[in-house]
């Protein structure tokens, strides 16, 4: 990964229109930082946090020497509160302490700060026992949401807060800031940020693409193609998969040269694919807009749907 990568450069806009609304006054109660999957919200909503306890701010970072920044380096800080519940769910509990603790004084000059990674995985009662935060804001008290898929939001909690959009760059500039271009192809877009820019996320990626290839070539059942499942993008993979099985399909075998599942490109007709491609997007949907819907369950049936789509189709050849 180059050291602009590392760096996320791009942020340094994002940076200076925050630091103009802090010379201004003007920063709003509620941030929501949102983007595409490691594109660099959560580095922003920690270096903001940060600056906001800070008693020495610079225009450009928090001082990093003084006691409040030794007590968040220690993870200490009385007035400074991270959510951090990884991929699992965020619950109304969780939500509440954190409103509670934004009505308390200070400890510590006059700033509270939570920021809330992940902001999407909250539950629904949570989501709503945030909205009762962000209708009664309390004086010198920030709430950073730092969100990965806006989609997933309530629009009450979205319009309720400003938001900062981050935007890494794309096409050839993307291209350029990355060393390793084992993945990159002519298709290659925002959406694959994650794998493009994250050693880990891509290998999973790789493991995900290997799994996929042994299920559609009948070599694995779908529960164990269901181990792949684990990662926040494997439902985006899904759906890339097929996107570029059709794109093989449509002539663009050049385009694609070397892509894990070419060899399967052509063991089923278009149709079957578009229809895959079809049930894992509203399979990806209706995980999106159904808050209580059981991910795993909705998972495994898609891929029993899948599998009988393209076993039927290949009996009907027969």
């Amino acid at each position: 990964m180059s050291d602009d990568l590392t760096s996320k450069s791009w942020l340094t806009l994002n940076k200076t229109d925050i630091q103009a609304k802090i010379n201004q006054g003007l920063l709003p109660h509620a941030l929501l930082l949102f983007g595409s999957s490691l594109a660099g919200q959560e580095e922003l909503g920690l270096w903001l946090s940060k600056k906001l306890v800070c008693q020495q701010p610079t225009q450009e970072n928090a001082c990093g020497q003084c006691k409040a920044c030794r007590l968040v380096q220690a993870n200490t800080h009385p007035d400074l509160q991270f959510i951090d519940n990884g991929e699992k769910t965020i619950g109304v509990d969780i939500v509440r302490k954190a409103g509670a603790f934004m009505q308390k004084t200070a400890h510590i000059g006059k700033t509270k700060v939570v920021l809330i990674h992940a902001c999407e995985n909250m539950t629904e009662a949570a989501a709503n026992a945030l909205l009762k935060t962000l209708e009664e804001p309390t004086k010198n008290s920030y709430l950073l949401l730092v969100c990965n898929d806006i989609d997933l939001l309530l629009p009450t909690i979205i319009s309720r807060c400003s938001q900062i959009k981050v935007q890494p760059p794309v096409g050839h500039e993307l291209a350029a800031l990355i060393n390793d271009n084992e993945l990159i192809n002519d298709f290659s877009n925002i959406n694959q940020f994650a794998e493009l820019t994250d050693s880990k996320v891509k290998q999973s990626y790789i493991e995900f693409n290997q799994l996929l290839l042994n299920w559609l070539q009948q070599t694995i059942s779908s529960s164990e193609l269901l181990t792949g499942f684990d990662s926040i993008h494997s439902l985006r993979w899904l759906s890339h998969c097929f996107n570029q099985l059709l794109r093989i399909q449509s002539g663009w075998q050049q385009a694609l040269q070397g892509h894990a599942l070419m060899s399967v490109a052509n063991k089923y007709s278009n149709e079957q694919l578009w229809q895959c491609l079809a049930l894992t997007q509203a399979a990806n949907k209706q995980i999106k807009l159904l808050t209580q819907a059981n991910k795993n369950f909705t998972i495994e049936a898609l891929l029993v749907d899948i599998e009988d789509l393209l076993q039927q189709s290949n009996s009907d050849k027969g």
